[in-house]
């Protein structure tokens, strides 16, 4: 094993003892970088959890003074990932870890050097957690091997929480209760952990969790973790963890959580010239049933804290797709997930369920009246079930309809999973409509010495009122740190209709894959750099081509993380029936040949400003398109971000001229981790809409909320000079919440 001439002058110079902050520096020496060699493919740290009273719990301010804490279990072997895998770290890491009847604790001191280098660029809820120093903390408490809780930090004491599925998808949008602080010290910083059991869903029957620490330092682009050494591996990948031993006798109370929120709402038409004023009580109750099992009710659901969608302008033949958002159904979403790479690393069409088709009908909100779910853990079984019942779509002549999901999955063969979905219902209240699926995610670690292969399968039909079809499709894939590759079929009968799920173009076959080779020079100029083709294959259900692909491309990043991305494309195209892009230019039938090229830069983000720019130039339908796109973060201040995002699409066909522009400002006002003002505007020059929306939130306590939103929609002109603002709507509403707990 290769240890740098840094790590090794680091352990030596690093003082003897550590900050009189850290009481444990008072009875162990700052740890030194680990050096003894391991075998990485089999290597599993475990680690027994100290059991404390609950009186004695430590607070929770980023100073590891507590006394208790001389009592935790002390973690101080962690292993460089990258940029060298296996090495010895820069710096050294020690983590804590304890609990009591109520919480995890976990402690880390990240000594540091050169404390003055630490990056802690933002201190809003959910930072961007990669720009800055880090710590992140991953818990399989089902022993799952593919889903996790993620809990992470930064050096301002910035919380992020998210889930992990299926060792690949990062769902950020959730949200739960706990706590952490951290603090920077004069030889590095520390950050402190408090997860209620509450929070999260376990399997009792377990002797060991699965469990992920690592560190970051973001001016080396340096990863540091306890297990999981394998490069080729992403950091949130559970396939190998650490063991965590020793939690028992958690008391959970009754297992009851109530969130209760009355809403306020104004609102106000500028056309009509009227004002309605509307107050909206509503509410959520989870109950674990066991501890791994929880049961959920939703009355009157509010989601006005939902964010607005990211603005688009449908250029193509097929509709969009808007990711789920919305806090009732991220809660235990892993449980539905269906399909693994087939759908969460590749193309949504075809998907069997997707939850953002309650509560909207035809791109209208509905309101959800009421809501039951049942999400985790049956024996060995995961299991998710959710059942909801909507309001009617007046303006739509639709009643209110019953829409229900259930998904369950079993673990075979040692990395593997097998399970089956079943939806029923349909949102516009039109067809009786039944989708049943079966899939099989297969897994399998160290193949090849270094790879890791999966293979994921699935069949799905759907009944709608006398008619039926299926889909089949399959995903292959390899990954290493040096070659790798995908292939993935898909087959869509011109009937398969999952009115719950999400499709956009049935009656095709599709053949794609593509091979890439990486290359680490780990060099200040050239970290990383891959190069790889790829190739896309759709026909008709008859076989006849519809649309090919094919091209390559190269990628190349920097030791600060800049980077550069270059594309190419030869594609063809049938257009059997016309269509018109943005619903103003009309290109007709045909066969349509054309080459594509796309390069696109982008500094770190870790620096207070990062830039991003993307030029496309391309024949199209016989014609010419030019994309143009630009994106910059502002981060003056750890108080403040500024994001703005700017794209031109300006297409030159024989049937007509469009240039399109779509425009975003955000902004971030942080004046603690718990207190945020975020504004979002929007405008793009299709559809001349112009929205503003603006959400104050602050949680004075981890349980409570006090959240104030201010919205406007107008139009704005594209035909005149200066542009008429014409003014839709306006709304502010003041939501108070508090979650019970019992």
């Amino acid at each position: 094993m290769r240890v740098s001439w840094l790590a090794c002058l680091t352990a030596l110079l690093t003082p003897a003892i550590a900050s009189a902050q850290l009481s444990p520096a008072a009875v162990a020496d700052t740890p030194a970088t680990t050096s003894s060699p391991r075998d990485f493919d089999t290597y599993t740290p475990r680690i027994s959890a100290a059991r404390i009273s609950q009186q004695d719990a430590p607070v929770i301010d980023g100073d590891l003074s507590d006394p208790i804490w001389r009592e935790a279990a002390i973690i101080e072997e962690f292993y460089q990932v990258d940029p060298v895998e296996g090495a010895a770290p820069s710096q050294p890491t020690r983590a804590y870890i304890m609990y009591d009847s109520k919480n995890l604790y976990i402690g880390v001191y990240a000594y540091d050097t050169e404390p003055d280098r630490i990056r802690r660029s933002q201190l809003q809820r959910d930072p961007s957690l990669q720009d800055d120093d880090g710590i992140r903390v991953l818990i399989d408490s089902y022993g799952s091997f593919r889903d996790s809780y993620f809990f992470g930090v930064n050096p301002n004491g910035a919380r992020s929480d998210a889930l992990t599925e299926n060792n690949g998808a990062f769902n950020d949008q959730w949200n739960t209760i706990w706590r952490a602080k951290a603090t920077v010290v004069e030889d590095g910083w520390i950050a402190e952990f408090a997860i209620p059991f509450q929070s999260i869903s376990f399997d009792p029957a377990l002797d060991e969790w699965n469990l992920q620490i690592i560190r970051t330092i973001r001016r080396d682009n340096e990863e540091i973790r306890w297990s999981n050494i394998d490069l080729s591996r992403n950091r949130i990948d559970m396939t190998n963890p650490g063991r965590l031993a020793g939690i028992s006798d958690i008391d959970n109370g009754i297992g009851l959580e109530v969130q209760a929120f009355a809403t306020g709402a104004v609102t106000h038409d500028w056309e009509l010239d009227e004002t309605d004023f509307d107050f909206n009580p509503s509410g959520n109750a989870f109950y674990k049933i066991t501890p791994s099992l929880t049961g959920s009710l939703t009355f009157n659901t509010d989601f006005s804290d939902t964010a607005l969608d990211s603005r688009q302008v449908n250029t193509g033949r097929f509709s969009l797709f808007f990711p789920e958002t919305r806090d009732f159904f991220l809660q235990d979403a892993a449980v539905f997930e269906f399909g693994g790479r087939i759908f969460n690393s590749g193309p949504s069409n075809g998907l069997p369920f997707f939850s953002r088709n309650i509560g909207v009908v035809r791109g209208q909100p509905v309101d959800i009246i009421a809501g039951a779910k049942l999400s985790g853990k049956i024996g060995p079984a995961n299991v998710g079930v959710i059942s909801t019942r909507t309001g009617a779509a007046d303006s739509l002549s639709i009643d209110g309809q019953y829409l229900s999901s259930a998904r369950v999955s079993i673990p075979v063969l040692s990395e593997s999973k097998l399970g089956i979905v079943l939806t029923n219902g349909d949102p516009t209240g039109q067809n009786n409509n039944t989708v049943a699926g079966i899939d099989f995610q297969y897994k399998k670690s160290n193949v090849f010495g270094e790879g890791t292969l999966t293979a994921d399968f699935a069949h799905i039909r759907s009944y709608d009122e006398g008619v039926n079809d299926a889909m089949t499709a399959s995903h292959i894939a390899y990954r290493s740190q040096t070659w790798n590759g995908n292939l993935r079929l898909r087959d869509i009968g011109d009937d398969y209709a999952p009115k719950l799920g999400f499709i956009n173009r049935p009656g095709i076959k599709r053949l794609n894959g593509n091979m890439w080779r990486a290359y680490r020079p780990n060099t200040k100029l050239l970290r990383y750099a891959e190069t790889g083709v790829f190739g896309n294959l759709i026909t008709d259900q008859s076989g006849e081509r519809q649309d090919e692909v094919l091209g390559g491309w190269v990628f190349l990043q920097n030791d600060p993380g800049d980077t550069i991305f270059s594309q190419y494309q030869h594609r063809t195209e049938r257009i059997n029936q016309s269509f018109n892009i943005a619903g103003e230019v009309p290109v007709n039938p045909g066969d349509y040949r054309w080459d594509r090229y796309t390069i696109e830069l982008n500094t770190s983000r870790a620096r207070r400003l990062g830039v991003g720019f993307e030029v496309v130039w391309s024949g199209v339908y016989d014609g010419e398109l030019l994309e143009i796109g630009a994106d910059i973060d502002f981060r003056p201040t750890k108080y403040f971000e500024l994001s703005t995002g700017y794209d031109l699409l300006k297409f030159d066909l024989p049937t007509g001229d469009i240039a399109i522009h779509i425009a975003s400002i955000n902004s971030t006002i942080a004046f603690t981790p718990d207190m945020t003002i975020k504004t979002e505007v929007q405008y793009d020059n299709i559809s001349q809409s112009f929205t503003y929306f603006s959400r104050f939130t602050w949680e004075p306590i981890p349980e409570r909320e006090i959240f104030l939103s201010f919205g406007h929609t107008a139009l704005i002109s594209r035909d005149n000079f200066p542009r008429d603002f014409t003014s839709l709507g306006s709304s502010l509403a003041l939501r108070l919440g508090h979650t019970f707990r019992m």
